[in-house]
């Protein structure tokens, strides 16, 4: 028998239920209607859910393949290979659903792979089809010494092939003329310049700004070269890291000046006259800086670009489609001779992971290498019975102290399950970027690679005295000394002070202990190279930190040596990261949220990559961080921003 009950309690809702015979209440079905539009309500839900997947996998994909695929190129005989780097070289170009989605909201930014550059050349000196190159570097952006080296070699093994290597830009600064340089004719405008004005570490300091604001910085560190918190302690560059930053650099500028200077007519020390002398020279030339340049030997022809496209017909003809001489861009000659390529002799491939920006715990975004990704793509190629090697490309400053562990505890388990890494150093691997590469079994620089810079630093800082300004007090209670002890709202006391510098101390001697291990050498020599020093990667393969100087081509060559593999016998395998609607929502929000909402005057002022390491990198567990402020000022104009690749040089 059934008895219908109603909730006496007037501000209850009223809802229908039931009693069964065993006397247990039994909701009562929804009425007819309610479920109608309860249905229609979860279509519409479903429905949007499916719009947005298509808009997030689908609409990208389609506009890529509008965009960027087009009829397949054919490499014509006597054609001229224009190699042309636009924006910032970079090691790895992040291939996510989220930038795809970001780009129609943003301008994309322009980047370069140094290994796709390196690879058409390689390419192109062996084609029978290529008759030159041509340097087309008016759109180079920023770039790292380190970089610059491997892209000059690759030139010079193109010129080996017998074939002319020609460079045109209208101006050249610091990265773009040491390219320039290994040509066997270099254009310029005649309204051009070469500008070389060595290089410099310059930052803002913001110590004064620190203590108006009241805001408390509380600093951590071992390591008397460790200079990456100065900015937040000081209003100027410490003895000790002006000392140190002139060391390695000077050693840089030696570097650039023979490498620039070996391919011309004269010495190094040219390109240190030229460069100190340039205002008196362009004063005496009535202003006129490319005949400072000419007559200084830097560039072969002054001449306009319609007689430089003159002078290029004369060597591979014409092409009437576009109306200048013969070409194809490098990345349509990739596209068009991929399936050229032939293919390995055995299913045996070498996994390359890229470490490109500063390293983060979690997971990786554009710019930043997450600990967790990264060691994750590790672990994934060592339990790959295809993969017979890892080489390591690491382009990075650091970071959080853990993420690094994280990723070197698999770099040391892939070596100790018999499969062989090499370490690949770019621009820069220093600080957590060395503490990542230490275990590996053989390491690789540049000699302008920024390396070194073995060091530990906390920094923790609090913001009770602004809030007390406003009127917001922090007051409460706790079970323990400890209780409420690292909240930013209140003064560290004394004991977590002694806590954090014990624990950035320990971090120390485990680093100066893993080096030490690794490398094979006394933990006193370490010591004496560490504590927070940058070394140039020369200097660090004659004090034992590098094994062997050379780029990405040496570098896999020696991996594919290791793990008994010949010329012709592997593939490389790029490891990227899983690609979820996760990853797409992070790497929008990272990559074009913010500089959609900023403005770019105001995301260039000051020192950006202090501020911004501060805003997004402070996220180790343990607030530990082997980070190193590697970032050279050259003084070189920023190349222009653009969209696509120039097809033709017009």
């Amino acid at each position: 028998m059934f008895a219908s009950i109603v909730s006496p309690c007037p501000t209850t809702p009223v809802r229908a239920a039931v009693v069964d015979a065993h006397g247990v209440v039994v909701a009562k079905k929804p009425s007819l209607i309610r479920r109608l539009f309860r249905g229609i309500w979860r279509t519409i839900v479903t429905l949007y859910a499916v719009l947005l997947i298509v808009m997030l996998l689908v609409v990208p994909v389609g506009l890529y393949f509008a965009f960027f695929s087009g009829p397949s190129m054919v490499v014509e005989k006597d054609t001229a290979l224009v190699w042309a780097p636009t924006g910032d070289l970079v090691e790895q170009h992040s291939r996510g659903v989220g930038n795809l989605v970001g780009s129609l909201v943003t301008e994309p930014q322009r980047q370069s792979v140094v290994r796709d550059l390196i690879e058409a050349l390689d390419r192109a000196a062996d084609d029978d089809r290529i008759k030159l190159a041509f340097l087309k570097l008016d759109e180079l952006g920023g770039a790292q010494p380190g970089q610059v080296q491997d892209l000059v070699a690759a030139i010079d093994r193109f010129k080996q092939s017998g074939k002319p290597v020609v460079a045109w830009s209208p101006s050249y600064g610091q990265s773009q003329y040491a390219l320039a340089s290994h040509a066997d004719t270099v254009y310029m405008d005649p309204f051009g310049y070469v500008f070389i004005p060595g290089y410099g570490v310059f930052r803002n300091y913001y110590k004064d700004a620190i203590d108006k604001l009241g805001v408390e910085i509380n600093v951590f560190r071992v390591g008397e070269y460790k200079s990456y918190v100065e900015p937040f302690t000081r209003n100027d560059m410490s003895p000790q890291a002006r000392a140190a930053n002139q060391t390695w650099m000077n050693s840089l500028w030696q570097i650039y000046r023979e490498q620039v200077s070996a391919p011309r007519d004269y010495q190094a020390q040219h390109i240190s006259d030229y460069i100190d002398g340039f205002p008196q020279a362009l004063s005496r030339a009535g202003g006129d800086a490319a005949r400072v340049a000419a007559d200084a030997g830097l560039v072969d022809e002054v001449a306009s670009l319609a007689d430089v496209r003159d002078a290029m017909r004369e060597q591979v003809g014409s092409d009437e489609s576009h109306g200048s001489f013969r070409q194809i861009h490098h990345v349509e000659y990739l596209n068009a001779t991929d399936a050229e390529q032939p293919a390995p002799r055995t299913e045996s491939r070498i996994a390359t992971v890229v470490v490109e920006g500063a390293i983060v715990d979690g997971e990786s975004v554009p710019g930043q290498a997450g600990g967790d990704t990264i060691a994750r793509m590790i672990a994934n190629a060592r339990r790959d019975d295809h993969v017979a090697a890892v080489l390591l490309r690491v382009n990075s400053p650091g970071g959080s102290v853990t993420a690094s562990e994280r990723i070197r505890e698999q770099v040391a388990a892939t070596r100790e399950a018999g499969k062989p890494v090499v370490v690949s150093m770019a621009g820069v691997a220093a600080s957590g970027g060395y503490w990542i590469a230490m275990n590996a079994d053989e390491i690789w620089a540049e000699p302008s690679t920024i390396t070194g810079s073995i060091g530990i630093f906390g920094i923790v800082p609090t913001f009770s005295k602004p809030l007390e300004d406003l009127g917001i007090h922090t007051d409460g209670v706790g079970t323990t000394a400890l209780s409420g002890a690292m909240r930013l709202d209140k003064p560290l006391s004394e004991p977590v002070k002694m806590m954090l510098q014990a624990g950035v101390e320990h971090g120390y001697d485990q680093f100066v202990g893993r080096v030490a291990e690794a490398r094979d050498m006394q933990e006193d020599a370490v010591r004496r190279i560490a504590e927070g020093r940058v070394w140039s990667g020369a200097d660090a393969e004659r004090i034992g930190l590098v094994d062997k100087l050379g780029g990405y081509v040496e570098a896999e060559k020696a991996t594919a040596k290791l793990a008994g593999l010949g010329e012709g016998d592997y593939a490389i395998e790029l490891m990227q990261p899983p690609a979820d609607w996760r990853t797409a929502i992070r790497e929008f929000l990272s990559s074009h949220v913010e500089s959609a909402l900023v403005p770019d005057w105001f995301a260039q002022v000051g020192d950006a990559s202090a501020l911004d390491w501060l805003r997004n990198g402070m996220n180790d567990p343990r607030h530990l961080y082997a980070h190193c402020f590697c970032a050279l000022d050259t003084g070189a104009p920023a190349g222009r921003s653009v969209v696509a690749p120039q097809q033709s040089v017009e």
